[in-house]
């Protein structure tokens, strides 16, 4: 028989995921598969247990938020497991999850998919060489919504307390003077905040980098420039639909290295966030590990590179008349 690691944290969202347990076991089994849970309990106990546990598995699947994924990926990368990696969304916002087609609160579509597809091999950040990210790294204010939300209110409002606690910071809101290298530019410029992005959505917004592709060997930078807040509010709005990128106050870069400097002493938000997580204090660079690891997921949609290459190999069919 085939083996599957499930690692699942029970204290993501609304704290359900327990009672979908034996659907999952049920589906993988059927699947072909022994199945070998693992709660975790408390911080750190799912990068120990990887560390040491038997190399020889056929699937690990995640269960939990962008937070737990995480925290499986980067266990698995130290360990150098070249596992195909299942997500089951049952955090807050499942960003990376909700851009694999994959929906909250549907387990059992998310375990036949695993079972019957074949994964695909995806794209991952590394920041300073160190952490691993599949989803965003992020800086500025706004971007550490995720940390100082309380636990209690946002597994009851779920994505909707980021988007509260968000405008309860715009008043502290103040440009910030950044240097951002990348492989051909260097670029100053005045901003608020910043993402470099994976897959297309983070913190509930789904569409933020609409032109994303998580086997391009590229990240989108999408970064709101520092003009006056009143500015800012068509811009935000835009940001639902990913009408953004064009628009003036929003600098869109894309490159598969960059290097983020605060040349502001006195900026109080020096951290930055990693899949929603504490991530490293500025500076700090990043590198697309291309195809790093192969992921399940609905890919119904073939990479723009790809599709214009097709095009340019087929032999063009005369039109009817």
């Amino acid at each position: 028989m085939k083996k599957l690691k499930l690692f699942y944290n029970p204290f993501s969202g609304n704290k359900s995921f327990k009672f979908d347990l034996d659907v999952c076991i049920g589906i993988f089994q059927e699947g072909g598969y022994e199945v070998h849970p693992f709660r975790t309990l408390h911080p750190g106990d799912i990068d120990t247990h990887i560390a040491t546990m038997d190399p020889n598995y056929d699937i690990i699947v995640a269960s939990g938020g962008d937070g737990t994924v995480n925290i499986v990926l980067n266990a698995m990368m130290r360990r150098g497991l070249h596992i195909p990696l299942g997500i089951i969304p049952s955090g807050t916002a499942n960003d990376f999850a909700t851009y694999l087609g994959f929906k909250s609160g549907e387990v059992e579509d998310v375990c036949r998919t695993i079972v019957s597809t074949k994964p695909v091999d995806i794209d991952l950040g590394l920041v300073n060489d160190s952490i691993f990210f599949i989803n965003v790294c992020a800086g500025g204010f706004f971007t550490n919504v995720s940390q100082i939300v309380d636990k209690d209110v946002k597994n009851a409002l779920g994505s909707l307390s980021y988007y509260l606690k968000g405008v309860e910071q715009l008043p502290q809101f103040r440009k910030v003077p950044f240097r951002i290298t990348t492989s051909e530019d260097v670029i100053k410029e005045d901003l608020y905040f910043y993402m470099i992005m994976n897959s297309a959505g983070t913190g509930g917004f789904t569409n933020l980098s609409p032109e994303a592709s998580i086997t391009d060997g590229k990240f989108e930078f999408i970064a709101i420039k520092g003009k006056p807040l009143i500015e800012m509010t068509p811009v935000l709005m835009k940001m639902l639909t990913g009408e953004h990128i064009h628009d003036k106050n929003v600098l869109y870069l894309r490159d598969h290295y960059f290097k983020i400097e605060c040349l502001d002493p006195d900026f109080k938000i020096m951290e930055s966030t990693v899949d929603g997580e504490l991530g490293p204090d500025m500076p700090f660079e990043i590198k697309v590990i291309p195809k790093a690891i192969p992921v399940f997921g609905k890919f119904e949609k073939e990479p723009k590179e790809n599709i214009i290459m097709s095009l340019l190999k087929s032999p063009a069919k005369p039109a009817k008349l």
